[in-house]
């Protein structure tokens, strides 16, 4: 069947981190429409380890909450105290500090329901939320990686902060059970999104769950890789758009249709604070890469003081790729 962008597609975003919740803001427009509306959903990560959301994972067990309430925070409808509310952090020295109160509304939220989905789905509904969000599983996991030398490191934060290149990288346990809502909407999909955000610990660690790779795999649905900005210092210090895209083949099992990358540098002084802290603009080298043909757009957005993608410039271009396969 032929795929428009005016159609009422079931939309599936899968990442982490800030990536997944840019990409999720950017696409909500299509789900608000009041003529068939996208029917959006993001899968997210749960391999946290760090900040507030490592904090209350070693405190009180289960899975890491801040992903999801970012995510949340990005499919608001509309601008609300409830909104900002999501995204308060208590200041000072005290046991808040630092920590989010969205998080904590999450986890007091699965403590009333017992149930992840239902708690996202709860909050959701008192948000006004623009689409569902699945945690990819609700099994604690920890993500693990070996660098070319043969170090170990273990933990989401650990795993950024490796050397490139990564040699290998896994899950503990290695084959966590999927959330089977997350699994249908993937094998109901009519198109999916791998979001932007880092490659290591964000895209790639819903790909290590295996049966939710099968079922990427097993889907008829075209896959849309939205390639980062910038890379990473750390866990992608000097690769290029190929070998990010060799990663999510190799080590993701799963071969995206097309990748969608900006070809925009930033301003000359967004460039050298990115240089000097490792990092580089992931550019097009040409029409394919890794064998997967690219989409190359300006999609950067020209006001923002760091390389952040324009949700507009996003959106036409995502639009766009539905309309040409």
């Amino acid at each position: 069947m032929a795929l428009h962008p005016d159609m009422p597609l079931r939309v599936v975003t899968l990442g982490g981190g800030t990536g997944l919740a840019a990409l999720l803001q950017a696409l909500k427009c299509e789900a608000e429409r009041p003529e068939q509306p996208w029917q959006l959903t993001g899968i997210v990560t749960v391999s946290d380890n760090g900040g507030s959301s490592g904090r209350l994972r070693d405190e009180l067990g289960g899975i890491p909450p801040g992903d999801l309430r970012n995510c949340l925070s990005a499919l608001t409808r509309e601008e609300s105290i409830l909104s900002d509310l999501l995204s308060y952090r208590f200041k000072g020295d005290g046991s808040l500090a630092g920590h989010s109160l969205g998080n904590l509304m999450l986890l007091a939220m699965v403590d009333i329901t017992g149930d992840w989905v239902k708690a996202i789905r709860q909050l959701s509904g008192v948000l006004v939320t623009a689409g569902r969000l699945y945690p990819s599983t609700t099994v604690p996991v920890t993500l693990c990686a070996t660098d070319i030398e043969g170090h170990a490191y273990a933990g989401e934060t650990a795993v950024n902060e490796t050397a490139a290149p990564i040699r290998s990288i896994w899950l503990e346990p290695e084959a966590p059970e999927p959330l089977p809502e997350a699994m249908l909407a993937i094998l109901r999909a009519d198109v999916i999104l791998l979001a932007p955000g880092s490659l290591f610990t964000s895209t790639l660690p819903n790909l290590l769950i295996p049966e939710l790779r099968r079922a990427l795999q097993q889907s008829a649905a075209p896959i849309f890789y939205v390639a980062n900005l910038m890379t990473e210092p750390g866990e992608t210090s000097g690769l290029d758009l190929d070998a990010h895209l060799q990663a999510i083949i190799n080590i993701g099992g799963v071969k995206p249709t097309a990748v969608l990358v900006n070809n925009l540098l930033p301003s000359a002084e967004i460039l050298a604070l990115y240089r000097e802290e490792g990092g580089c603009p992931i550019l097009p080298s040409g029409p394919a890469a890794a064998g997967i043909p690219v989409v190359a757009e300006a999609l950067l957005d020209l006001e923002a003081t760091s390389a952040r993608h324009d949700p507009a410039k996003l959106l036409k271009a995502v639009r766009a790729m539905i309309r040409g396969r």
